[in-house]
């Protein structure tokens, strides 16, 4: 009887150690946002002042990109929100086109345009539509609201596949977010 309560005894007192311990082990919460994608660093700098949305930028690009290819970064804001386009060369149009992400405020989100409506990080719902071809190819996107704006981002994601397309638009979404306004 002795033996079962001095083992009692010392977990009792172990146990707040060993909580202590776990609670030192754990990541600690983020005070500040991650920084923006580097490429992206001067365009912000640009629009800040005349966007009239918060600027929700990812603080990197899909893997799937060779960041060190984008050569052209175009940004401009307006009263209604901000737009920056992302390209591998100047003067070629959509045959370089990287990507680019909106803000547009007051506007809804076409319905008939989604293919999934999905989850996104702080509890926000996002509305993802898969790359489509026809004359030309449309490459993937998402889009979301948030406080009476629109969000949409494209991105030439390379995948091997529609799923993996998918992840890294959903990926490049929830960083912005998480990003918070920049």
């Amino acid at each position: 009887m002795m033996d079962y309560a001095f083992r009692i005894a010392a977990l009792i007192l172990a146990l707040p150690l060993f909580v202590l311990s776990q609670s030192r082990s754990e990541k600690p919460h983020q005070t500040g946002s991650a920084p923006v994608a580097k490429v992206l660093r001067a365009v912000i700098q640009k629009i800040k002042n005349q966007a009239g949305a918060p600027i929700f930028l990812p603080s990197k690009l899909p893997t799937s990109v060779n960041v060190n290819d984008i050569h052209v970064v175009y940004g401009e804001g307006n009263p209604d929100g901000w737009k920056v386009s992302l390209y591998y060369k100047e003067g070629c149009g959509d045959a370089c086109f990287v990507g680019y992400f909106e803000a547009k405020r007051g506007e809804v989100v076409s319905s008939d345009e989604v293919d999934k409506v999905t989850p996104l990080t702080n509890g926000i719902m996002g509305y993802y539509t898969a790359r489509s071809c026809g004359v030309s190819c449309a490459p993937p996107q998402i889009s979301w609201v948030y406080k009476g704006v629109l969000y949409t981002i494209q991105f030439m994601v390379n995948n091997k596949t529609k799923r993996q397309d998918e992840a890294e638009i959903i990926a490049l979404a929830n960083s912005s977010i998480q990003g918070g306004a920049r």
